[in-house]
């Protein structure tokens, strides 16, 4: 079982290692201040470079904004809602509608709509990666301590809307046992650090060894 000691010293290792980090606070200043729009396209140019690079020639700004326009009401079913007490089934048609909006737009795609659903509300949504949804060859994630020990349960999930939704619940029924309390970051956050720094970053170090050797 993942202890709440070990899940609060992921998190203060995440501050150290990650330098992106100080982008995440940028947005969360920009959202307090209006500046939604800014603060999305911050994130997507910096957490989601891989994909938003590609299409940031053609991409529609003026389009995306009235895609958010239209799903601030499905937004807005969930604002008082909090990610350990949430039943995701009663919002199951809302989260849907607002991730295949977002996952179909070319530059955010599934980890970058994950990442616009979190700075929307960062008490509900959990960001992944194709690292996170168990994307890569089944030999890493045995190498990985967290699977080795049975604190992480490997599970590939697919790209589509209702994988997103089991794995929201996946992750409520994982850390629902850790007491987290910090007036900087979401519960929600603090997951996503947890999972980047036990799972993308170790798995990534193992592919660029490999490619050394190749």
């Amino acid at each position: 079982m993942i202890t709440e000691n070990k899940f609060n010293d992921m998190i203060q290792k995440f501050d150290e290692i990650e330098k992106r980090g100080s982008f995440y606070k940028m947005a969360m200043e920009l959202l307090n201040n209006n500046f939604d729009m800014e603060a999305y396209f911050l994130i997507l140019a910096t957490w989601n470079f891989a994909v938003f690079r590609y299409a940031i020639k053609d991409f529609d700004i003026n389009g995306f904004k009235e895609k958010i326009k239209e799903l601030n009401p499905y937004f807005d079913k969930l604002k008082k809602e909090d990610f350990r007490t949430i039943n995701f089934e009663k919002y199951r048609k809302d989260i849907k509608k607002i991730y295949e909006s977002l996952s179909s737009i070319e530059g955010i795609k599934y980890t970058g709509a994950s990442k616009i659903m979190h700075l929307n509300n960062r008490y509900v949504f959990i960001m992944w990666d194709g690292y996170i949804k168990g994307n890569k060859s089944g030999r890493y994630y045995n190498k990985l301590e967290i699977v080795k020990n049975g604190d992480w349960k490997v599970r590939k999930y697919g790209n589509d809307a209702e994988n997103y939704i089991q794995f929201l619940k996946d992750m409520q029924e994982t850390f629902k046992h850790i007491n987290f309390r910090n007036d900087k970051k979401t519960f929600a956050k603090a997951i996503d650090e947890f999972n980047y720094v036990n799972i993308t970053l170790p798995i990534q170090k193992m592919e660029k060894e490999e490619k050394k050797k190749t």
